[in-house]
């Protein structure tokens, strides 16, 4: 348990998606609080490079936002989702846009949860049970 009695997930290791440098660190700083170890790509090129590199191995979950240059955050998951090796990785919208319809077609690109920024402690913990949590017991 941290200090402020969220659970610890030591050597869980997550890529982080986001293209805003601010919003990249306020990320990576609550993600240490749990212990996680943060990779970052600043698009959905970048990710798929890093993914493809390990066979998706190296990473727990990946947390998604879902507008970027070069290539956003839905055709990262659509591209993800074609792999074989990284099907099943589970993956985050970690986004601004909260509307229903963006929810829908986070799912619908093939994401499995979403965060909504501002991000919450309480939130990220929850998504990190609910998908690494199982494996870091």
């Amino acid at each position: 348990m941290s200090a402020d009695g969220f659970p610890d997930f030591p050597g869980t290791r997550v890529l982080l998606v986001e293209d805003n440098l601010l919003n990249q660190e306020v990320a990576r700083f609550m993600l240490a609080d749990f212990g996680v170890q943060v990779d970052v790509a600043e698009n959905g090129v970048e990710c798929l490079e890093l993914l493809h590199a390990s066979s998706g191995e190296a990473y727990a979950l990946v947390f998604m936002d879902m507008q970027m240059p070069v290539m956003d955050g839905l055709t990262a998951t659509i591209e993800m989702r074609r792999h074989p090796a990284l099907a099943t990785l589970p993956v985050v919208a970690m986004t601004a846009n909260v509307m229903p319809e963006d929810r829908r077609r986070c799912l619908a690109a093939g994401m499995n949860d979403f965060v909504s920024k501002p991000i919450m402690p309480e939130a990220l913990s929850e998504v990190l049970q609910k998908w690494v949590g199982k494996k870091t017991a």
